[in-house]
Order: structure tokens, then sequence, then C-alpha cells
């Protein structure tokens, strides 16, 4: 086995043993590295690209693209349904009951059936928020897209009974569409999202966790 890899002097091999070949395939996929992410989680950053849904000119429920950041990007939901925007959204559901309130300001974005999809006029390289649940089923996944091209994925933690959570991500490859689903019953649902933004630069990732692909190539060489 031959592990090549990139130096400021070119390319350099190492030749592997069967059993280092596969401590190392074992730690690459306990911590989540893969080819498509290159995401890292950042915390709360500030911008002027800043999205709090109370000005947001839009139906209360909108099955249509909406103009939003100042009509440098738009949502519409991921399953064609609704977008809803609100102050206050409770749900039910047998003994279940959870609500949320507006996070910042007097309105919240959310959905009861679908996700919400982020289309960016320019390319972006930083997305966060606060997220929050009113359904029984806690986090959400979070898709960064280039074109049709999958930058990376990444959990969406969002606690349940509507408490409100920081999520934010920082790339080093530029994005210019988000999709964020619920995990609520496959529906997507009952996901809330306040107090978005964007930047077009980087996030000063220390001390964060990352989940950079590494770039690392695993040739093998079979002898004859």
């Amino acid at each position: 086995m031959i592990l090549a890899f990139m130096t400021s002097n070119g390319m350099g091999k190492i030749r592997l043993g069967d059993n280092m070949y596969r401590i190392i395939f074992t730690i690459i996929a306990a911590t989540g590295y893969a080819a498509n992410a290159d995401i890292v989680r950042v915390d709360e950053f500030s911008s002027l690209q800043f999205e709090g849904f109370n000005d947001v000119e839009m139906k209360t429920f909108d099955r249509d693209p909406v103009s939003i950041f100042d009509g440098m990007a738009q949502m519409l939901n991921t399953k064609g349904s609704f977008l809803h925007t609100t102050g206050g959204w409770s749900f039910g559901s047998g003994d279940w009951r959870g609500r949320a309130n507006a996070y910042e300001g007097s309105k919240m974005l959310g959905t009861s059936s679908g996700g919400v999809e982020y289309q960016f006029n320019f390319s972006q390289k930083s997305f966060g928020g606060f997220f929050a649940t009113i359904a029984n089923i806690p986090d959400a996944k979070i898709n960064f897209y280039n074109g049709e091209i999958l930058v990376g994925s990444d959990t969406l933690n969002a606690a349940v009974r509507g408490e409100w959570s920081w999520n934010g991500w920082s790339s080093d490859a530029e994005f210019d569409r988000v999709t964020v689903d619920s995990n609520y019953e496959n529906r997507g649902g009952f996901l809330m999202h306040d107090a978005v933004r964007v930047l077009g630069t980087e996030v000063p990732t220390q001390g964060s966790a990352t989940i950079f692909a590494l770039g690392i190539i695993i040739a093998t060489r079979r002898r004859r």
C-alpha cells in the first residue's frame, strides 16, 4: 500500500503495511472527514448581511419564492409547500406541546411541511443563525451547495420545545445555496429560523471543531 501526499517539494510517498492502512482509514472515518465536506463550525458572528424576517414582503403563508437579505437572496420551501412568518408558533401531538417565539424582533420563519432553501445571488463562505424546533424530534440536516455541487453537510442542532440554539459554519469553498430540513417524520417542518446572517468571507475558526476534507490520496499497487 502506498500513501501519496503533497509537500512543498512536490508529491511524497510512504509505503504502508496493511495494519497502518486500516488505522488511517479508521481515523478518517471516525472524525467525519468526507471529500465534499469543507465546512467548519464557528461561534456567533456579526454581519451586515442579516435577515430577521421582520420586514420581509410576503404573505403570512406563501408558496412563492420570497426575496430576503434586501434582494441579495431568495428563499423557498424545499417541498413546494408554504413558508410561514409569525411572532409565535405552537405545535402539539398527543401529549406533546412545543412553542417558540421570535428570537429577535417580531417575526421568525418556519414551515409545517418541507424545509427552507436559501438561494444567494452571490457566492458566500459563512452562514449562521438561531434555530429551534417545536416538534418532538430534535435537530435538522443542513446542506451547502455551489450550483448543483454539494460542498458539505452537517447536523444542525435544534433542541425541542422551542429553545433557540446558535448554529454557524464557515467554508474554504464558496457556496450559493443552503437547504435546511428538520428531522420531523421525514416532513422537514416545524423548525424555526431567526437572525440568519451570511458573509462572503471565512470566519476565524480558532477552537472550532473542523470537518475539512484532508485531500489525502490512498493508492494501492498490486505486485505481480
